[in-house]
């Protein structure tokens, strides 16, 4: 009887000892690869915010009103994720010290979307960089901070829009311009790409897409 208890106790502990290495085994955390892009669709169909961090950063920035219950009033907006996101950009640093603001079309009066990027310096936010764009997509870059694709409109004749997308890189404490990648979704041919980098960049300038 004895040699049987002892038995039942041995397979018991076993068992569990397979259940447990079962339960706590750990998961293959996939490797980040340069170059790995996500994709972005901002829709501002959001109902609430991710969390209490992006109403405090609102509040913060005093870009919207905080009082405000009308969300059709966009020329003095409610701060409501119906018009803004928040994105992160910088590898392991919180919300609250490093953020991109995308605002909706019409939101202070202004006609297109922009998106802005912020930074904590010594306690305070700083915007580093304004554009007149739609963020598309991010990519995992060599440095902390993650390259932007940015979608600019620029409306070249009387009802005519033409996109470009554009590729921006983290340099000397902010995003700079780096190519063109498609225009109207249509990708750029090697043998024009300096050319038209030259081109875009210059058309970018002088609509004031960048502040």
């Amino acid at each position: 009887m004895r040699g049987i208890c002892t038995l039942i106790i041995v397979v018991f502990i076993l068992n569990s000892c397979k259940n447990e290495d079962s339960t706590f085994r750990s998961v293959p955390v996939k490797k980040k690869i340069i170059g790995d892009q996500t994709n972005i669709e901002t829709l501002f169909d959001q109902t609430t915010f991710p969390s209490n961090v992006e109403p405090k950063l609102l509040k913060e920035l005093e870009i919207c009103n905080v009082k405000e219950r009308d969300l059709n009033n966009h020329l003095d907006p409610a701060c409501n994720p119906k018009f803004f996101r928040f994105f992160s950009f910088v590898e392991n640093k919180p919300l609250e010290n490093a953020f991109l603001l995308q605002i909706k079309a019409r939101v202070n009066d202004f006609p297109l979307r922009r998106l802005l990027v912020f930074e904590r310096e010594k306690g305070t936010l700083v915007k580093v960089n304004g554009f007149v764009a739609n963020l598309i997509g991010t990519r995992i870059s060599k440095t902390k901070h993650h390259d932007l694709i940015l979608r600019f409109n620029d409306n070249v004749a009387q009802g005519d829009i033409v996109f470009y997308n554009c590729l921006y890189q983290w340099e000397n404490n902010h995003y700079v311009f780096k190519k063109i990648e498609q225009i109207n979704d249509a990708n750029i041919k090697p043998q024009f790409q300096d050319s038209m980098n030259v081109v875009i960049s210059t058309i970018i300038k002088n609509n004031r897409m960048e502040f």
